[in-house]
């Protein structure tokens, strides 16, 4: 049986790829925040000791979530793209229970090694980089980064719980489903659809109490007295992102329909908007990604001016004290922009089969090859566009209850909104996206159509 599993994974390798690579990422950011930890924990004395905590906790709010969100996704879709071939154990008499373990033990292999190279990594770059950083300050002269080896184990078995709660359904799925069944389905890449499910709900609820409990923490009538305690708000642009996610199957839909209006009679246009629908209903990982990212990163620097505006309007000494230092949101930020970069490209490569076929049915419809390729860059500008306005209202209603706990009105919570890191990622992850859309575009367009559609 181990036999068949190592085989099965080195048999499909571009599968689970996906799942390794963002298994990295994560134990490469677990890796900064062990190193961070150790080293403010070594001097706790130390001036620079508060620095190195104060980003470490940075490091695991930002982080933490999107790699949850893009871990446990990723795997999930690595599993449902192979169905196939765990429907093919089951004709071989391998009982659905095996194959339910089998998958789990899958997942957590994959997880577990990928982590361990991300920490790996982290371990030989981390004094590299933070030197290159921070070598010009006179606050870490002298400083020296530790590892943090003790938190390794941590951080790792962390990656394996993410990857495991975050397959267990897929495993489910593919050691219930009946084999026939699944083996007609080949070309599904993730069985998501357009509801809610129990997990969806709890999540929602989560972050709506988490929300309300950061509302709660503060009172407008002592705030310019005890401005400290509306540090609470900066959690809102975390909790409301997850917020969005958590509704994603009912949101995103309605945002592209919304955003993609058929204004243009052009028929790739056209095309490229039924394809992104219908891309909706099986995966809604690539925009959930960008979603995560482009509304933790744009809402913090929003949050900050929101308060940077109140301090001023309040006449308090640290009205210009929420400035955030490049350097600085590079080390905090790296974390979201990593994972979801990794885990667009990791769906994108699962999805390339299914893309070559669709490229290949246009083709053969009597689509010309600028045709196709119109078609491939209006979608990935399609599913762009919806992440970025889903990300847009996340960042908007976060400032807006921010500003509401803080007595200010609307056009200040408006105002406050900086979009343009957020635009950033949204470029790269266009960019991505692009890539992805026309690599298969061209290997149809260099050969036969009619190959890909009988593979």
């Amino acid at each position: 049986m181990i036999l068949l599993l190592v085989g099965d994974v080195r048999e499909h390798w571009h599968v689970w790829f996906g799942v390794l690579a963002v298994a990295a990422a994560f134990g490469y950011m677990g890796g900064w925040f062990a190193s961070f930890s150790a080293t403010a924990a070594a001097d706790p004395m130390a001036s620079a000791s508060f620095f190195f905590r104060s980003v470490a906790q940075a490091i695991l709010m930002f982080s933490a979530l999107s790699g949850c969100v893009v871990l446990s996704s990723t795997a999930r879709g690595s599993i449902f793209s192979l169905r196939r071939t765990y429907a093919l154990w089951q004709v071989i008499n391998i009982p659905p229970v095996v194959v339910g373990f089998a998958v789990i033990v899958q997942i957590a292999l994959v997880g577990v090694f990928g982590s361990c190279l991300g920490l790996a990594l982290c371990w030989a770059s981390s004094p590299a980089v933070f030197s290159a950083l921070f070598k010009d300050i006179d606050l870490f002269e002298g400083v020296r980064l530790l590892t943090g080896l003790s938190l390794y184990p941590a951080v790792m078995g962390v990656s394996l719980l993410v990857s495991v709660l975050g397959g267990a359904r897929a495993a489910r799925a593919a050691a219930c489903a009946p084999p026939v069944l699944a083996l007609r389905d080949e070309r599904s890449v993730e069985g998501a659809s357009a509801r809610m499910t129990p997990l969806r709900w709890l999540a929602a609820l989560a972050a709506c109490a988490a929300a309300a409990w950061c509302v709660s923490t503060v009172d407008p009538a002592l705030a310019p007295v005890d401005f400290g305690q509306s540090t609470w708000l900066v959690f809102l642009p975390i909790a409301i992102p997850v917020l969005i996610t958590a509704f994603s199957p009912v949101l995103l839909p309605r945002i592209l329909r919304a955003v993609t209006c058929p204004l243009s009679r052009w028929t790739a246009w056209l095309l490229a908007r039924r394809s992104a629908r219908h891309g909706l209903t099986k995966s809604l990982s690539i925009e959930t990604f960008l979603v995560v990212a482009m509304g933790i990163v744009a809402g913090f620097y929003s949050m900050m001016d929101l308060m940077g505006r109140y301090a001023t309007a309040c006449d308090l000494p640290i009205g210009s004290g929420f400035g955030l230092d490049p350097r600085l949101a590079c080390v905090m930020f790296a974390g979201p922009i990593i994972l979801a970069t990794v885990g667009s490209c990791a769906h994108v490569v699962l999805a390339l089969r299914v893309r070559e076929h669709d490229a290949s049915l246009l083709e053969v419809w009597g689509a010309t090859p600028r045709q196709v390729c119109a078609v491939s860059l209006f979608e990935a500008f399609m599913h762009v566009v919806t992440a970025g306005s889903a990300a847009l209202f996340a960042v908007v209603l976060s400032n807006v209850i921010a500003a509401h706990a803080l007595g200010l009105g609307a056009g200040s919570a408006t105002l406050s909104v900086r979009f343009a890191p957020a635009a950033l990622i949204a470029v790269a992850g266009f960019v991505v996206l692009v890539v992805a859309e026309l690599m298969p575009v061209f290997r149809v367009i260099r050969v036969a159509p009619v190959r890909f559609l009988n593979e």
